[in-house]
């Protein structure tokens, strides 16, 4: 055995080569540790973890370093309590269950079916839809007529209304989602009228900007308690319509966090987070085979930040990690998620402000239901890669690269490819399957790239007449240096969105679209504008080798002026390619099997996103490998 000496404070102490190994903690019912934070208090940098099956109701810090966290069998780490003892009481009218809790609920759940909190019109349709949302109109002084509403139903001063308008100058009068706000409700008027609190917005625009008709909905007030499935907290009363089969217990969320991780070669693996979002800090941490389940719950924060008084928050526009609207938030670098499934959320899925980071075969899905303009995935850091991830059912975009002018933060030398979108923009309209935005061709070039990934569907929300159109792959404000070559499109109002709103030094630069196919796409769009007046199309856009079918839709000439464009094929047939119905694009016909040209001295023999001589690429995640 080998002595190791070590002087401290002048006296001599030792310890042996044994002691320093890395030590295995078992956490379960039947194990030493019954709680994992119970054994994370015990540990040291390097050891491990070992879960077993089982719920846990808490809220783990991992501050130590080189940690290994992993569950064996089917492992939930849970933000929520069991409330027992549920009473029979009345409702509005509806009968309902009462119960006592010692702190604010933020999510419900009986039976293990997720309830929605208290709202009108009653939810009947997915939430990534606007289907059950209700006409509404903001008038002068910031009043709120809902038409549809009973307003007998009470004051409705402990909730608060979900809308999206157009502005009094808005085209047409029409919605936009720029003008999506939260508002907490004062009271009711004598005339109908809901009084709401203007100073405590969430985001968007008021006053003159937010006048005149809109879509919304009323949540989180008793006064709208009465629909089977609805629940309503005070911050310690509860009360439930309960559903078919209710028993008199119910899960409450009480705990926003289900990890906050600050120490760095943290591996989380196995472990499943149920109405529990993760914070991350450290560098080097891993999440391998998780699942985070109803992210982040409705929350209502004020916009307080003067900078943004008359436009998105950034608490509610693009999340705040203190409150947990932002998903799994991650700032530390090289941060890696893998075979791991992010779903249902009021917000976003995944924001990371880090940098190195790799997101692979992982699904987000069932994101943004408040309609705040969010993304399933923020990719905000420096060399990110996001590959073969599947992103679904979004009310916001599928991917997000920052924006210099609200967040002061945008991707570089990010690398986005062989993704699966489908879905999008079910809520938001101005984005896309993929979206950046860093303002001035002058700030430095984002240097990324887009390749091989294919979207299916980008048509905006269901109901309502709406100011902007939603996007394949856009790229907005001038923003320079992006290389988006062998992406398929299928279904999106434009198959791809530049917009040149800067001239001279400040214009985009080296944006290039080259082998694309865009199907049932309608058009390409060019956005071209200059605070002096004199609109310029000075960005360097060029588009090369991309095609579009079938025959009756998208133009390459409508943008002729706008783009320095070359060699894009339209007109063809859907028999041009092998099987569009089934999403296989490689092409059949002669002239897009040899009629491409060369791209940045590269040699291109074909026309559109699919090499011929090699099919199809796999794209999205092997879903069999995640939990």
């Amino acid at each position: 055995m080998k002595i190791f000496f070590v002087a401290l404070s002048g006296a001599l102490f030792f310890t042996t080569a044994s002691n320093l190994k890395a030590e295995r903690f078992e956490v379960g019912s039947k194990k030493p540790y019954k709680t994992i934070s119970s054994a994370l208090e015990c540990m040291r940098d390097g050891d491990l973890v070992v879960v077993s099956e089982g719920i846990y109701r808490e809220s783990i810090e991992i501050k130590n370093n080189n940690i290994k966290l992993v569950g064996e069998g089917h492992v939930i780490i849970s933000g929520c309590d069991i409330v027992n003892g549920l009473q029979p009481c009345e409702v509005n009218g509806v009968p309902a269950l009462k119960g006592v809790t010692e702190s604010p609920v933020y999510d419900l759940f009986c039976g293990g079916r997720y309830l929605m909190p208290a709202r009108f019109p009653d939810k009947t349709a997915p939430m990534t839809s606007n289907e059950d949302w209700t006409e509404s109109f903001i008038g002068p002084q910031g009043n709120i007529n809902v038409p549809a509403l009973q307003h007998t139903r009470g004051k409705l001063s402990d909730g608060y209304y979900v809308g999206m308008h157009g502005s009094a100058r808005a085209r047409h009068g029409k919605l936009s989602s720029w003008y999506s706000i939260t508002l907490p409700i004062t009271n009711v008027t004598d005339t109908g009228y809901i009084c709401v609190d203007a100073n405590n917005a969430s985001s968007g625009f008021l006053g003159q900007f937010g006048l005149g008709k809109g879509l919304g909905y009323i949540i989180g007030t008793k006064a709208v308690l009465d629909a089977p499935g609805e629940w309503y907290s005070d911050g310690r009363n509860l009360y439930i319509i309960p559903t078919d089969g209710s028993d008199n217990s119910c899960e409450c969320r009480t705990r926003l966090y289900g990890a906050l991780v600050s120490g760095s070669n943290v591996h989380l693996e196995n472990i499943c987070f149920k109405a529990a979002t993760a914070h991350i800090s450290g560098d080097h941490v891993s999440l391998r085979k998780c699942a985070f389940e109803y992210i982040s719950p409705f929350q209502h924060n004020a916009n307080n930040n003067p900078q943004n008084k008359r436009g998105q928050s950034l608490v509610s526009g693009w999340g705040d990690p203190e409150n947990g609207t932002a998903g799994v938030y991650v700032t530390g670098d090289h941060f890696t998620a893998e075979n791991s499934r992010f779903s249902k959320s009021w917000w976003c899925g995944m924001t990371v402000r880090g940098s190195n980071a790799r997101i692979e075969n992982c699904v987000v899905e069932d994101m943004n239901w408040i309609a705040k303009r969010c993304a399933g995935i923020f990719s905000w850091g420096d060399s990110n890669i996001v590959r073969h991830c599947t992103l679904r059912n979004l009310g916001g975009a599928g991917i997000e690269g920052g924006n210099a002018g609200w967040i002061k933060q945008y991707a570089k030398n990010n690398i986005w490819e062989y993704n699966y979108l489908e879905n999008v923009c079910r809520m938001i309209v101005d984005q896309g399957f993929f979206y950046v935005n860093h303002q001035a061709g002058d700030n430095p070039k984002a240097n990324s790239v887009w390749r091989y990934n294919v979207g299916k569907g980008s048509r905006g929300p269901l109901k309502g007449e709406w100011t902007n159109t939603t996007v394949g792959y856009y790229v907005d404000n001038s923003s320079s240096g992006y290389h988006i070559h062998n992406n398929i499109a299928v279904d999106a109002n434009e198959a791809i969105r530049y917009n040149d709103t800067q001239d001279g030094l400040k214009a985009g630069k080296d944006i290039l679209y080259h082998n694309n196919t865009f199907y049932n796409c309608d058009e390409l769009g060019f956005g071209c504008w200059s605070s002096g007046g004199k609109a310029q199309t000075d960005a360097e856009v060029m588009l090369i080798n991309n095609l579009s079918l079938p025959e009756t839709e998208l133009d390459f000439n409508l943008r002729a002026k706008q783009y320095n464009w070359k060699n894009n094929l339209q007109n063809q047939p859907d028999s041009a390619v092998r099987n569009p119905a089934k999403m296989d694009f490689t092409p059949v016909a002669d002239n897009l099997r040899t009629g491409g040209i060369s791209v940045l001295g590269q040699e291109m023999k074909y026309i559109g996103a699919v090499d011929p001589e090699k099919g199809m690429w796999k794209y999205g995640a092997e879903e069999s490998e995640l939990p």
